[in-house]
């Protein structure tokens, strides 16, 4: 469940006109650092945006990753020491709060700098969960922290933004993976 705080605070997809601009226009690679209530020491984490095809590769260098293609609104969890892939079902919690992006809302309350990037602050929130994140003006979610509703906390920063082209074989399983089909 972590892994989905974690998300939300990275991708904070919204379908509401009001929102503020939630992906970068161009291809990017973040790195952050992250911690939360259930880890005693910070962890990489480091998202990937592939612009041409809308897609998002986040991986935390533990093995398993997670990729979102967000135009048909899939995503697929990846675990390559057993050399899978599986779609995660939708109305799962993982897809519910970051792919579709329903009920999120925003609230700008103040702007940061992070790393020499300009940052607007917005408290986001989501039923009974609630987020801050700071969002660059093109995009890029620079800092962010939040709680579920357990109350558990989430925190990650921008430790490094490298604007290059990506590669499109990083956003789909490998070929040569089994693919498991998950129940409906």
């Amino acid at each position: 469940m972590r892994i989905f705080w974690l998300v939300l605070l990275l991708v904070p997809l919204a379908a509401r006109a009001e929102a503020p601009r939630y992906m970068p226009g161009r291809d990017v690679a973040i790195t952050y650092s992250s911690a939360g209530s259930e880890a005693a020491i910070p962890q990489r984490i480091v998202l990937r945006y592939f612009a041409v095809a809308d897609r998002i590769r986040l991986e935390s260098g533990l093995g398993p990753y997670v990729l979102l293609d967000r135009a048909v609104e899939r995503v697929e969890m990846v675990l390559p020491d057993a050399k899978l892939a599986m779609e995660l079902p939708p109305g799962a919690g993982l897809t519910q709060g970051f792919l579709l992006g329903q009920g999120l809302n925003f609230r700008r309350t103040g702007t940061a700098t992070v790393l020499g990037h300009a940052c607007t602050v917005y408290d986001v929130t989501l039923e009974h969960s609630h987020a801050r994140t700071c969002l660059t003006a093109d995009g890029l979610l620079l800092r962010g922290e939040g709680t579920d509703p357990s109350g558990r906390l989430a925190k990650i920063e921008a430790t490094a933004i490298t604007f290059a082209p990506q590669p499109a074989g990083l956003f789909s399983p490998p070929d040569t993976y089994r693919y498991v089909n998950l129940p409906r």
